[in-house]
């Protein structure tokens, strides 16, 4: 590098990292051999587009970080409420105990004595003894209603809970998968788009422009092309992941999607051919790496036709359903794949 700069042999380059700004260098760059290295025709050009992108990815994420909070705050009192929930349905778990007591009590009550605290009786399900605590201020009977009323308290109350939890889940759910969206975020139309689900879903207060007002949304998702010639197309949030499945994508096209994780939707367009093993690979990456999962080592992924895909009812866009699937662990490294 030294003898470069003697001898003025600048090669002024930015450096990115899939669309990100890394990093600029006038000369060298060998260090940045598993990012993309665009050449520039002068130090000033370099320089001026260099801070020009920066300015708007600061202020992209500056713009993000209030859409941010609002999710985050969301995520934290939903974690809250189903933490809540949770330990709430534990403390149903003696329901059936009690009916099992009552139903006890119920048949032996004409020869248990009266004004006792406990009894010891043969449970005829198990054929072992058990001991019935009892208020000796109430007869058999009474106490036997008294577990029967207890079980059916726990029980209305198990099932109120199953419903809510099962709906706080899925609120969490839908709120990762937008703090990823934000993570995923280029520009301005991107956030336009998260911006519209969070205010669609009730989570910002709706925008009451008539339609016709509104800026149309120019965000698309991301378009790879792979290294045999497939096009792959990764959605950016929830929205784009809805239109890309359903609506863009054929029934032999493939799916891909990081498991167990919030994610994009990754779609391979097959042209309805055999997929060669390098493209699935490609396309994994791409799921693993657009996935909360980024960062790891490895990420599994799972595969699947289209067609074996279906919306879940109800559910937030996006979200799907599917069986019998293929998977593969893979790398969240999509520096060889390129990007239209």
């Amino acid at each position: 590098y030294i003898e470069d700069v003697i001898n003025n042999n600048y090669s002024p380059s930015i450096i990115t990292d899939n669309g990100r700004l890394r990093d600029f260098t006038v000369c060298g760059g060998t260090m940045y051999n598993s990012l993309t290295i665009t050449y520039e025709d002068s130090i000033s050009s370099m320089l001026e587009k260099y801070y020009s992108e920066k300015n708007i990815t600061d202020r992209i994420r500056q713009r993000s970080a209030d859409l941010r909070q609002i999710v985050n705050t969301a995520l934290e009192r939903n974690y809250k409420k189903y933490d809540l929930q949770d330990r709430q349905l534990k403390d149903t778990e003696k329901r059936d105990t009690f009916k099992i007591y009552g139903e006890l009590l119920s048949a032996y009550a004409y020869s248990i004595p009266e004004g006792l605290s406990e009894y010891e009786v043969i449970n005829y399900y198990t054929n072992e003894p058990v001991i019935i605590p009892l208020d000796p201020d109430l007869s058999v009977i009474d106490n036997s209603k008294r577990y029967f009323a207890k079980y059916n308290k726990l029980k209305r109350t198990y099932e109120a809970l199953n419903e809510q939890i099962v709906f706080t889940k899925a609120e969490i759910d839908h709120l990762e998968s937008i703090s990823t969206a934000l993570d995923i975020a280029r520009d301005y139309e991107d956030l336009t788009q998260i911006k519209e689900e969070l205010s669609e879903y009730g989570f910002i207060k709706k925008n009451t422009s008539p339609k016709g007002n509104r800026a149309k949304i120019k965000s698309k998702p991301f378009h790879y092309v792979s290294s045999d010639g497939y096009d792959i197309y990764v959605g950016k949030n929830n929205l784009q992941n809805e239109e890309l499945t359903f609506k863009i994508a054929s029934g032999n096209d493939w799916w891909f999607h990081a498991k167990d994780m919030p994610g994009s939707h990754v779609i391979v367009k097959s042209g309805n051919d055999e997929l060669p093993d390098r493209t699935f690979e490609e396309a994994a990456a791409l799921a693993a790496y657009y996935s909360k999962g980024r960062e790891y080592e490895k990420v599994e992924v799972d595969y699947i036709m289209r067609k074996h895909l279906k919306k879940v009812n109800g559910g937030a866009p996006g979200f799907v359903i599917y069986h019998t699937n293929y998977s593969m662990n893979i790398s969240p490294d999509i520096s060889n794949i390129k990007e239209q």
